[in-house]
């Protein structure tokens, strides 16, 4: 896959609203990783925008800017999510809509209750174009890797800026556990290691290589993996807004959560959604 073809695609996701349904996982983030060598002067993180097109279906949006977003204190859960519904869960299948309701109810549940106290101070605005508001999840429908997973968003603001957080939680083969942490291991793009959770979940924590320039864009990208979980968390210094075609700028110094932050929200076990 070229560069060509991975930039078209997000352009008409962002213009038709609709996820890249034409790319694989391992062809962006291919084009990412080559995308970044060409561009790391410019503060491309290709690598962590690989993963939120990946993990989220949304890199960025085409806009002039976030002043004129609101932002508000983070939302009350809606309905407690009660119990998974029954049916099989499975990564060549599609989840039922009862499966649907559950699994983004949860992680709205989750995320308005545990952000806000990794963040105290912080305020939640939407992201422009995406489907649901701040920190609310959703389905993007249709058949795997789009139809079983669920997906949150927010922009965040506190005094240090404005950036953003995308989580997206799939169905996988527990295979999946081993071929991402060998990747991982092997990648020469940033940094990538392996960490083990406090239960024997695969953790892979990325982050921006030192050499990229001051204030440019930064995400901190984290990957858990449990049972047939694979859990997808990215948060950045952007607003993620795209101006002219030009990369997001950095709209705070670094990531609206550390990376010690962005490991304990993505082992939180009420995100353990799929056995």
């Amino acid at each position: 896959m070229n560069e060509t073809r991975m930039r078209d695609a997000l352009q008409a996701f962002v213009h038709d609203g609709e996820p890249v349904m034409g790319l694989t996982a391992s062809e962006v983030l291919a084009a990412g990783r080559r995308s970044r060598r060409t561009r790391r002067l410019a503060g491309l993180a290709g690598a962590g925008l690989a993963v939120a097109v990946a993990g989220a279906g949304i890199l960025m949006v085409s806009a002039g800017g976030s002043t004129g977003t609101d932002y508000a204190a983070a939302a009350s859960c809606p309905v407690p999510p009660g119990s998974r519904p029954p049916g099989v869960i499975a990564a060549d299948r599609p989840l039922s809509p009862q499966q649907v309701e559950w699994a983004a109810t949860s992680l709205t549940c989750h995320l308005n209750r545990q952000v806000p106290r990794l963040l105290p101070t912080a305020r939640f605005a939407q992201v422009p174009g995406a489907p649901a508001g701040p920190l609310v999840g959703f389905s993007h429908g249709g058949e795997p890797p789009w139809g079983n997973r669920v997906d949150a968003l927010a922009l965040i603001r506190d005094a240090e800026g404005t950036g953003d957080l995308t989580i997206s939680i799939g169905v996988v083969e527990q295979s999946a556990a081993a071929r991402a942490e060998g990747e991982c291991r092997r990648s020469t793009v940033g940094r990538c290691s392996v960490q083990r959770g406090p239960d024997g979940e695969t953790v892979l924590l990325s982050t921006e290589a030192d050499s990229g320039p001051p204030l440019s864009q930064r995400d901190v990208i984290v990957r858990v993996y449990r049972g047939h979980n694979e859990i997808n968390l990215q948060a950045s210094n952007t607003d993620r807004q795209s101006v002219n075609g030009l990369p997001p700028a950095a709209t705070r110094p670094d990531p609206v959560l550390s990376a010690e932050q962005a490991v304990q929200l993505a082992l939180s076990p009420e995100l353990y959604l799929f056995p």
